[in-house]
């Protein structure tokens, strides 16, 4: 008779799994400052790090219990960049810092890929766990997407941090001053990457405004294309400055501020008087012409600085004014003095230099080109 046989096996229990992924860095979410161009986080500089994690249990214990990620084989790690219907596959790196991602000796995952906001990154992963005492193999499949958000806060405005009118007095040594503006979104100042600037001045001919002439503006010395600009004071007479800035991210937001510079005396006296033989006696010999300008400080020293001075003289109420000429002090002699001689002058404010220009419209300049200078009488002589 045939022996029958029969066979038997040992059944083992089933292991347990726990699959995980560990978050080691950075961040799934990003958020992207439009008027900034600025990530944050950068993951160029803080990269967005994922580790999976395979807890396996074995009841009987012939595997101890513990974290077997390292030990998974076949593992794929799929990187996709998602712009609207086109899928573009990342660049695997050779080490952490190339790349658009990287994966170490123990299936780590470093991304180092910033995105728009209308793009975003699909991540898969795959990998297997194989279990020698039931020769059975357990996949594990991960997936997760990376996207991108707005984090604009649009609030700008221009700020010149400037009276809208400035008066600058030429008793006062102003030289070169310079005027700022900066442009703020939420009240934080946008540096010069982020924001671009552009100053005009007034044509007062034209009513336009006009870009800064380097060579025919004399006032201007520099930073027309800048959040500061600097003006010569000696050269500003009545000068109308525009400032326009906008984020460079956007340059149709264009915002703008004016001020006016201006040459200002202020108040100011002017008056004549004979410093001596006021009262004519028959010595007398001479006398003398003297004029001062005084302000709320007092009498102004070296008066023609400022001013042009000129001084008249006649021997009496229907005698015709003879000029004595520019100046401040002159002497009379005996022989022009009357018993009714009075005193005159006219005083007027001197402009701010400006080009020397003859009556055909030629201005004259010197060996290097630049145009000599000098100040005028701001208004005309009126007399009786």
């Amino acid at each position: 008779m045939k022996m029958k046989i029969t066979g038997g096996r040992v059944l083992h229990p089933t292991l347990s799994f726990a699959f995980s992924m560990l978050e080691l860095g950075g961040s799934n979410i990003q958020k992207y400052n439009t008027l900034l161009g600025t990530y944050v986080p950068d993951r160029t500089l803080t990269p967005y790090q994922v580790k999976p994690k395979l807890v396996v249990s074995d009841p009987e214990g012939n595997i101890p219990t513990g974290d077997y990620a390292s030990s998974m084989k076949n593992v794929v790690w799929t990187l996709r960049l998602v712009d609207g219907k086109n899928v573009i596959p990342l660049t695997k790196g050779t080490s952490p810092t190339t790349g658009d991602y990287y994966v170490d000796t123990v299936h780590a995952l470093t991304i180092r890929k910033n995105v728009s906001q209308t793009q975003m990154i699909s991540v898969d992963f795959y990998g297997e766990y194989y279990n020698p005492v039931r020769n059975e193999t357990s996949k594990f499949n991960w997936h997760k997407t990376l996207n991108t958000a707005d984090e604009t806060e649009t609030n700008i405005n221009l700020e010149l941090r400037f009276p809208s009118k400035m008066n600058f007095s030429p008793f006062k040594n102003y030289g070169k001053f310079p005027i700022e503006a900066v442009l703020l979104n939420g009240g934080v100042p946008l540096d010069s990457t982020h924001a671009g600037y552009k100053w005009q001045t007034f044509e007062a001919g034209t009513k336009t405004w006009r870009d800064i002439d380097e060579s025919s503006d004399l006032w201007y010395v520099g930073g027309k294309d800048g959040s500061q600009i600097t003006v010569d004071v000696d050269f500003v007479q009545h000068t109308v400055l525009r400032v326009m800035g906008w984020p460079k991210s956007d340059p149709t937001q264009i915002y703008s501020a004016s001020t006016l510079l201006r040459r200002w005396y202020g108040q100011w006296e002017d008056t004549y008087e004979f410093a001596y033989a006021k009262f004519l006696q028959s010595t007398t010999r001479q006398t003398e012409a003297v004029a001062k300008v005084t302000n709320r400080q007092g009498d102004i020293k070296n008066p023609q600085q400022y001013f042009d001075i000129q001084l008249f003289y006649r021997e009496d109420e229907k005698s015709a004014w003879k000029s004595l000429g520019n100046g401040t002090e002159f002497v009379v002699q005996r022989e022009q003095l009357t018993g009714d001689h009075q005193l005159a002058g006219v005083c007027r404010e001197l402009s701010a230099y400006q080009p020397v220009e003859l009556s055909g419209g030629t201005v004259l300049a010197d060996s290097d080109g630049k145009p000599i200078v000098a100040r005028f009488p701001t208004s005309e002589i009126e007399t009786d």
